[in-house]
């Protein structure tokens, strides 16, 4: 559906502020946060002058290439940010080829990049340092603790929470005079309990997942991503460098969140073949290239409080529920948590009648391992303390200022070079230095958080941290001191997890789409065009048969081609060939060929000699 110019307006007035507001935020990240934030160049690539249909349904955006050329997106963007941040620019075709050689610049057709930049981060580093932050300033912060029951007064208003610690066991009660609930995409399940048995609570948050699939670092550029504004169903695709491998993500679908990412393979599979569009044939994405995937939560907010007829935000909400007296906030972004924890501690103030305080001096607070940061800290790093130069670069934009306190714990190597930092998986810059200091210094207490926030191996390559599992759980229990028995449970409990990640090999359940993406399918029909003419006919479909043990004639071998050949011409084409593949209902002779020409692929995958029907 096509937007109206007047609606699309309307859209572009409502979005400014919140875009304002955001640009701000991020360049308090860039500008007070650098050892957490980077600036990352992302490029779009145009082939045509004219996009149609427009990206998002947004008639304004058909004509996009030709503001970007006119670098009128450029003054736009720059002047949101106040013009402090890096500014767009343009890559001409030579330029962008020599920049990005993965794109296929020639045969795409790609007549200029535009180039805007944005603000990246490590989400999880980022999180635990607010929290490390807040600690430091007097807060106080409890880990694997869930609230399971609010406690109330007379008149039904909420004054405390009754908490459970996950790890011990043990509860106890804390009291507040003010109680704030921030669950992010699970937030209406911590509302219901405000509420007596039978109650109904009308939802105020909707989950809007997003699938991530992390590639082999070389399938872009070191510092450059790619944005795809016109994917084959609308939705916005990011193919981005990231902690030291490719990260390819999608934007938001509405779902319930859940606690474990089991990202669907129709969707692994979609950015898969998506990731194929942009980049040259020669660099093919294939399903065993994945080396992890996994899914977010974004909470999509609507305050259930409002008076009827309120507009919805297009931002975060912050409410107050008038019977029991709390508050949540739900919505926003990683853009904005700063403006969105002042805004509600204002409400909050506001509400009670508290005095009025000094004005909130937080865009001034630079977060955990702020201080003592510089951009030359890496090398410090390994000229002091001996350890790589991969290792000392990620300890400088993780820990910060505190990195020198992390290579402290550094033991030898051994090694003429790197004299000191144990790794704890090869091709990873983490260490066993880095174990221990989260163990000693951040409050890290099992297997699992180690193995996919502090260090984010999973995320990274699931079958990385399976084999890492065992070492970092040894470190941990010699500084936690475990017992073989709950080291074992560790170790149960982390593999447990790390099953609902993504992989290379593909988890077929429940998946529409079969198990090969577009270059696998690309691959299996040059296989079988024996003579290189861009078709098949009945004797090459015949002779791969052959060659796979299951020869086809007479009857079997017609109607595996009629299923193939949907114009009726005798030949099959590799767009025919696709259609076929992916038809689940086939005659049951041409979906068993299908079924043994992918399995002759995958074993032509493992035996790593890359020949099929052999």
């Amino acid at each position: 559906m096509i937007t109206s110019p007047i609606a699309t307006l309307k859209n572009c007035l409502a979005e400014f502020h919140m875009v304002k507001g955001c640009a701000r935020e991020r360049q308090y990240m860039a500008d007070m946060n650098p050892h957490l934030v980077n600036w990352i160049p992302i490029a779009l690539p145009f082939n045509k002058w004219v996009i149609w249909p427009p990206p998002m349904g947004a008639w304004a955006f058909a004509f996009m290439p030709i503001a970007c050329r006119l670098n009128a997106v450029k003054w736009f963007y720059d002047s949101i940010a106040g013009f402090k941040g890096p500014s767009a620019y343009t890559m001409t075709k030579k330029e962008t080829e020599a920049k990005f050689p993965q794109l296929g610049v020639e045969k795409k057709g790609i007549k200029f990049c535009a180039v805007l930049h944005e603000a990246q981060h490590n989400d999880a580093r980022t999180n635990l340092a607010i929290a490390l932050t807040a600690a430091s300033n007097g807060a106080d912060i409890l880990n694997h603790s869930e609230v399971v029951e609010f406690i109330k007064d007379a008149s039904g208003v909420v004054t405390g929470a009754k908490v459970q610690d996950r790890l011990s066991g043990d509860s106890f009660v804390v009291h507040a005079k003010s109680v704030i609930i921030a669950g992010g995409p699970y937030t209406d399940g911590i509302r219901r309990m405000e509420v007596d048995a039978g109650e109904e609570t009308a939802p105020a948050v909707q989950g809007g997942p997003g699938v991530h699939v992390v590639l082999p670092a070389y399938m872009c550029p070191r510092d450059m991503g790619l944005l795809d504004y016109n994917t084959s169903d609308g939705r916005f695709l990011f193919f981005l460098p990231w902690q030291g491998g490719t990260i390819v993500g999608t934007t938001d679908k509405k779902s319930d969140a859940e606690t474990e990412h089991n990202p669907p393979e129709d969707e692994i599979q979609w950015i898969v073949n998506e990731s194929c569009k942009y980049l040259d044939a020669s660099v093919r994405v294939r399903r065993t290239d994945v080396l992890s995937a996994w899914r977010g939560w974004r909470p999509l907010a609507k305050d259930p409080h409002a008076a009827p007829g309120a507009p919805e935000s297009r931002d975060h909400i912050i409410s107050e529920n008038p019977h029991t007296g709390t508050f949540f906030i739900a919505g926003g972004k990683w853009t904005t948590w700063r403006e969105m924890a002042e805004d509600a501690v204002n409400k909050v103030v506001a509400a009670r009648g508290l005095p009025a305080q000094s004005p909130c001096d937080t865009l001034t607070y630079g977060l955990h391992g702020a201080q003592g940061y510089s951009r030359h800290l890496n090398c410090n790093l390994s000229q002091i303390h001996g350890v790589s130069e991969d290792v000392a670069q990620h300890l400088a934009h993780t820990y910060g200022g505190f990195a020198h306190d992390v290579c402290r714990g550094a033991m030898p190597t051994g090694k003429q070079w790197p004299k000191h930092g144990i790794a704890i998986q090869e091709g990873y810059p983490y260490t066993e230095c880095e174990v221990r200091y989260s163990v000693r210094n951040e409050w890290a207490v099992t297997l699992k958080d180690m193995v996919t926030l502090r260090t984010r191996l999973a995320y990274l390559n699931k079958v990385a941290a399976q084999e890492a599992m065992q070492r970092i759980g040894e470190v941990m229990a010699e500084e936690l001191n475990w017992t073989d028995e709950t080291l074992q449970t560790e170790l149960a409990t982390a593999t447990a997890f790390l099953d609902s990640f993504g992989g290379p090999i593909a988890d077929k359940a429940a998946a529409g789409i079969r198990a090969a993406t577009a270059a696998d399918i690309q691959i299996i029909f040059d296989e079988i065009d024996l003579d290189g003419s861009g078709s098949l006919d009945l004797g090459e479909v015949e002779a791969a048969a052959d060659r796979l043990g299951f020869p086809l004639e007479g009857d079997g071998l017609k109607e595996a081609m009629v299923a193939m050949d949907a114009d009726g011409n005798g030949q099959v084409s590799r767009a025919e060939f696709e259609l076929w593949w992916n038809d689940e209902n086939s005659h049951p002779q041409a979906v068993h060929l299908r079924e043994q020409m992918s399995l002759s692929l995958e074993k032509a995958k493992e035996g790593g000699d890359g020949v099929m029907f052999g």
